[in-house]
């Protein structure tokens, strides 16, 4: 890159001088200034460069106006050298243009793309070539790289003549080797021992999965965020005053290896030996806070329990009115080393309100599909959980490649503003799925899809769906917010063959379905939905079921749904608290002699402990099928086994005739869980899972008047319960998630119920 010559500084100081020699003698002293003239300009107008100056013939310069006037054309940016000479009672400005960029681009760079590299520049196409600009876009660069551990990352900017006589600026670079972490250790801890302290942080020293991993490169970002963890996982192992006093990082020589030592002041382990509500809000009684707490005197204190209690405590007060009510906690030290009062403090914080929501980088989608996934607006006081929460149900929609959510300053201390940079994937795409479970054998699948349909968020599908135990069609479309409410509207058509392979009956049904969703609150949602069908059923004749016999035939059906479900999980994506409950309700039959209510429940709870390493699941299901005309078929029952109870094959408990599984039209499942990282690097996609699940599949009815059934063919009509113990296995892969179960049946009819000791499922898109 091109420097100022030496002759260039030589007349710049020469200017100075003389300016100051010649005004020296009166430097407050005015003149008469009848006409500003330019030369030197090409591209930039004379009237641009005298407005930059601010110099005006319409008063008295004096000599620090013209030295302001000078300082404001140099520091532009525009210019390369800026002469201001007196001649007369003229002023003569001369000004050396920096040229205009016509490209800027990027040579070396293999870990970011260029489009990327191309936004954190501030040199663009069609900009002046300011070397004080590129100096800074080289710190930016080194500074990107350096985030990725490549602390030895060389940017040299170039200039390049294009034909033409344009000009282009190219930035060669040089990333240079991973500075890997060599080490990590620990000074001031008693308690823990460092191999227990490295499994709490996110960094990790060099080993043999290092090829793969990249939690062994240096980051000084993850070098703060390793700080948090540590202190978080002593304050939740009672150690209220725990802190990482420094934490520092030594390059070696040859600038590929770190080393990490991290300074821990541990204190003493801590009881909570009382608590105390105080609110400083005028018309709030702290007394209404109280049941909420759920901390008693002698608890060990843990810091992330505490967290969850402020931020319960906060929103009470939100929802009682007060919108900027802040809950903060004093730690009051007691008598015993080894206990501590803490208060609980209700106060006004200050007053922040969103300015403004700016969206950048939609191309493609339409503002109005972002912000209707905002739970704020424009006005609204600044409420950083529904911005995360924002932040989530936008990484959900699938639309954007990258997406980042950031809160800037106002235009003034009360006023925040909200930008949401996004990087647009391909939303339409032909897909060609593989798959195989123990449940439904070898699957393929092709799919049409367009999940933002010209912008507006609209989804269609075509899909065609082929295993030996279900094929199936489909065409849906769905506007997810009609008139721009949340109000969504959906139809689908659908020919779905079903051959399930614990049976012998085959079953086909072709359906038009209409619905509608809507939400009944900021974590609930209801869609009801209308659909027609005609339904067939094709039974064998050499089958031993009566029962199975007499659902054969084609009966068109009509039917209305409710489906409805409320989310209060922390996260969307990797949920560690929380719970989420979902329902259906369905009436079918309607005009027919073959009427029934069917409903099923889903409750499911989560927990998370050891600074979310190990979190906890427990889930509760059932559902029940009550006839009001006629009695129900097979492919109205429920079927369990399989994923759904692990440690059974697929449809292969509860009622049967003889050995043909038939449904049932009530079953209950519980299911608890504990997933687990197995000590691999978090970016194999590697994590455990140890289980338990118990449930039953009972009741049916049929018609004894017409048929003549032999009672001791009927198995298994009763509630017995089975359940099952065992390890899941689970693998995030590039070409699919895969889950691995090894299970253990522990209840079940020996000689009626088919176990299973192994299943595994895969899906994959190609």
């Amino acid at each position: 890159m091109s420097r100022p010559s030496f002759y260039y500084y030589k007349r710049k100081i020469v200017f100075i001088i003389a300016f100051f020699l010649i005004f020296s003698g009166n430097a407050f002293s005015q003149f008469k200034v009848n006409q500003i003239v330019v030369s030197g300009n090409s591209e930039i107008s004379a009237d641009t460069v005298k407005a930059l100056s601010g110099l005006s013939t319409k008063k008295n310069l004096s000599a620090r106006d013209i030295n302001d006037g000078f300082r404001r054309l140099s520091d532009s940016g525009l210019f390369q050298d800026v002469q201001i000479n007196p001649v007369g009672n003229r002023l003569v400005i001369t000004v050396l243009e920096n040229p205009f960029l016509d490209v800027v681009g990027f040579e070396g760079n293999k870990i970011f793309k260029t489009s990327f590299l191309s936004q954190i520049v501030k040199s663009k196409a069609r900009s002046t070539y300011s070397a004080g600009i590129v100096d800074e876009d080289v710190r930016q660069l080194l500074q990107l790289y350096r985030e990725k551990g490549r602390f030895n990352a060389k940017v040299s900017p170039k200039k390049v003549l294009l034909e033409g006589k344009g000009l282009g600026l190219l930035f060669e670079i040089d990333e240079g080797p991973r500075t890997e972490i060599k080490s990590i250790s620990f000074i001031g801890n008693n308690y823990f021992t460092d191999a227990r302290l490295r499994s709490v942080i996110a960094s990790s020293q060099k080993n043999l999965f290092s090829f793969i991993s990249t939690s062994d490169d240096y980051s000084e970002h993850r070098q703060e965020e390793d700080r948090n963890a540590i202190e978080e996982f002593y304050r939740d192992r009672g150690f209220a005053s725990a802190k990482v006093t420094s934490s520092v990082g030594s390059l070696s020589n040859d600038w590929k290896n770190f080393n990490l030592t991290y300074s821990i002041f541990e204190g003493s382990r801590v009881t909570i030996s009382g608590f105390e509500i105080i609110s400083n809000i005028a018309g709030l009684d702290p007394k209404l806070f109280y049941p909420l707490i759920s901390i008693k005197e002698g608890d060990l204190y843990i810091g992330s329990k505490i967290e969850r209690l402020l931020k319960k405590l906060e929103k009470k007060a939100n929802n009682q009115g007060f919108s900027f009510a802040q809950v903060t906690i004093e730690k009051k030290k007691t008598e015993d080393p080894t206990s501590l009062n803490i208060v609980f403090v209700i106060e006004n914080g200050p007053s922040l309100f969103v300015e403004r929501i700016d969206i950048k980088g939609n191309n493609q989608t339409l503002d109005r599909v972002i912000r209707r996934e905002f739970s704020i607006s424009e006005g609204d006081a600044f409420n950083p959980v529904l911005i995360r929460k924002t932040e989530e149900k936008l990484r959900a929609l699938g639309f954007f490649k990258e997406l980042e959510v950031s809160v800037s300053p106002g235009s003034s201390s009360e006023k925040a503003i909200v930008t949401v940079e996004v990087e647009e994937a391909p939303t339409g795409s032909l897909n060609f799925g593989a798959g195989y479970s123990t449940d439904t054998e070898v699957s393929g699948t092709i799919s049409l899809s367009e999940r933002n349909f010209l912008g507006k968020g609209q989804r269609l599908l075509f899909e065609v769906l082929t295993s030996p135990s279900n094929k199936r069609v489909k065409f849906g479309f769905t506007e997810p917010a009609v008139l721009n409410r949340d109000l969504s509207a959906s139809i689908d058509f659908m020919y779905l063959d079903v051959e399930p392979k614990q049976s012998s009956y085959t079953a086909n049904e072709s359906s038009v379905r209409t619905g509608f969703g809507f939400s009944l609150g900021p974590d609930s949602r209801l869609t009801t939905s209308f659909k027609l069908s005609e339904e067939k059923i094709l039974v064998p004749d050499d089958t031993t079921s009566l029962i199975l016999k007499d659902d054969a035939g084609t009966l068109s059906n009509a039917g209305i749904t409710l489906n409805y479900i409320n989310d209060k999980r922390n996260s969307i994506i990797k949920p560690s608290s929380g719970y989420l409950f979902m329902s259906d309700l369905s009436l079918s039959g309607l005009g027919g002699n073959h009427t029934f209510v069917k409903g099923s429940a889903r409750g499911k709870f989560y927990n998370s402990f050891l600074n979310d390493k190990l979190t906890i699941t427990g889930e509760l299901e059932g559902g029940l099928i009550q006839m009001q005309k006629g009695f129900s078929r097979t492919i109205d029952r429920f079927s369990l086994g399989g994923q759904r109870l692990r440690g059974f094959q697929y449809g292969e408990i509860g009622p049967r005739e003889g050995s043909e599984p038939l449904g049932g039209e009530k079953y209950a499942v519980s299911r608890l869980e504990a997933n687990f990282p197995i000590g691999l690097p978090e970016e194999l996609g590697f994590y455990g899972g140890l289980f338990a699940e118990a449930g039953s599949l009972w009741g049916l009815n049929y018609d004894d008047k017409k048929l003549v059934i032999d009672e001791s063919n009927l198995k298994s009509m009763d509630s017995h319960i089975r359940s099952s113990i065992g390890f899941t296995l689970y693998w995030s892969t590039p070409i699919g998630p895969l889950q691995f179960n090894w299970a253990k049946p522990q209840q079940y009819l020996s000689g009626i119920d088919k176990t299973e000791n192994f299943s595994f499922n895969l899906a994959s898109q190609f």
